[in-house]
């Protein structure tokens, strides 16, 4: 036996009683970037019928996740904007927010706005997303997917804001900005994340969906006796590492893979589906 079998001993006995599976959404759970799969919406709404319980783990709003919501089961609150908030379905309320230094988060944005004024930022406050950078390019995915935005200058933010996300195709511009993070009086006070190739962010200090993963521990009730949690970029490392059990799926960043117990088919191969399977069919003596 592997120390990696040894997590499951006895985790799966009684079905998935007791078990919680949290997942990432885009580039694990959703498979073509337009949709979620009826395979894996099956293996998810059987692992419920078994006695598990499912949350979401996204930087998506609950704005633009509801459109992946349907037909899985909502009955848990799922981790939103990259940790900075867990919103609860049945009553539509944030139970949990973790705003940023607005002051030193506000300063920053302004300095990014005024040596890269090409780069589309987007303000998260809870609801539409404020855009705030006349003049760059839009976000081509939030432009397709139609999400929920408002075009609103810095000033007139008057909400907490919950992070701040860096919108580019040019790599070498994500590197600059955080570069400029790294000598700016915000490092030390926020989490700087990518978390897509094209998306650099950052949340208040020590918010991660890792963090808002742990505070769910001691909500949930009954308290999970076994967390799984798959995901597969960056920004989901913090989250496996709270987990019981990792995984990701084979098309997931090298340094997600490596932080997994189990590495599942591609995202497009329906990557939740066949890590249910997979933990079904494992009974170790």
């Amino acid at each position: 036996m592997t120390p990696t079998d040894k997590k499951f001993v006895g985790a799966f006995e009684n079905g998935f009683d007791g078990c919680v599976l949290v997942s990432d959404l885009d580039g694990t759970l959703i498979g073509n970037g337009e949709s979620i799969s009826d395979d894996n919406i099956a293996a998810i709404r059987a692992f419920v019928a078994e006695g598990g319980r499912f949350l979401g783990a996204t930087g998506r709003t609950e704005l633009s996740a509801i459109p992946f919501t349907g037909g899985l089961p909502l009955s848990l609150p799922w981790i939103l904007y990259n940790g900075a908030a867990i919103y609860d379905w049945a009553s539509r309320r944030f139970l949990y927010k973790a705003p940023l230094d607005r002051g030193l988060a506000e300063a920053f944005t302004r300095r990014v706005m005024e040596r890269l004024p090409k780069v589309n930022i987007q303000v998260y406050c809870g609801g539409p997303f404020c855009q705030v950078s006349a003049g760059a390019p839009s976000d081509i995915i939030a432009t397709r997917e139609g999400q929920a935005l408002v075009d609103k200058p810095l000033e007139a933010i008057a909400d907490d804001w919950l992070k701040v996300l860096f919108c580019s195709d040019f790599p070498e511009e994500l590197d600059a900005i955080e570069a400029l993070f790294e000598s700016d009086a915000l490092r030390g006070k926020a989490h700087k994340m990518r978390s897509a190739a094209r998306y650099f962010e950052f949340t208040a200090l020590g918010v991660t969906k890792g963090s808002a993963l742990a505070r769910l521990r001691t909500l949930l009730d009954p308290a999970p006796k076994c967390v799984v949690a798959i995901g597969d970029y960056i920004n989901d490392i913090e989250m496996l590492d709270e987990a019981d059990i990792a995984a990701a799926p084979e098309s997931a960043h090298d340094a997600v893979k490596r932080r997994a117990d189990i590495v599942t088919a591609d995202h497009t191969q329906n990557a939740v589906a066949d890590l249910l399977r997979r933990l079904g069919e494992t009974r170790f003596p």
